[in-house]
């Protein structure tokens, strides 16, 4: 098990919003607390998991008072905020390398591969463009086993 595991917004926002796949999110986790690994994600998270909940204050699925608290989850998460030197660099140049329209998200790929360690996101877009060239980076309903190089049943 990795040391320390990357979580993107999409990802780490399934603790505190329930979505398709929020008990795999919760699992994973779990297990990661189990095994003593840590969560890391690039300083954009905290206001893009903060921009996601407020969506839902917009569309009138959520009060203001469950967005504070359903963000107060996340946070709760104690998620290491690292910004690495030369994080910005590598972000814009793996959003070329991918042909991104943005870089947002590529700065949670950069940081895991600067890290050495696994990715873990629930923007199903991100991962199909990053999967070929950033094996690291895993889908939260990649199915079981998948994610560690096993074969699926």
């Amino acid at each position: 098990m990795p040391e320390f595991v990357v979580v993107d917004a999409s990802f780490a926002t399934m603790w505190a919003i329930p979505e398709p796949y929020s008990v795999r999110a919760l699992e994973l986790a779990e297990e990661w607390a189990g095994n003593a690994t840590g969560l890391l994600a690039p300083c954009l998270l905290v206001p893009e998991v903060t921009n996601a909940v407020y969506k839902r204050v917009v569309r009138g699925e959520l009060t203001l008072i469950e967005a504070q608290r359903a963000l107060d989850v996340v946070l709760g998460f104690a998620i290491e905020i690292r910004e690495e030197p030369g994080l910005p660099h590598r972000a814009m140049e793996w959003a070329a390398r991918l042909r991104q329209p943005a870089a947002y998200d590529m700065n949670y790929l950069a940081l895991a591969e600067l890290n050495r360690c696994e990715c873990w996101t629930g923007d199903q877009r991100f991962f199909r463009a990053a999967r070929a060239a950033a094996p690291w980076v895993h889908w939260v309903g990649e199915p079981r086993g998948v994610a560690r190089g096993e074969r699926s049943s």
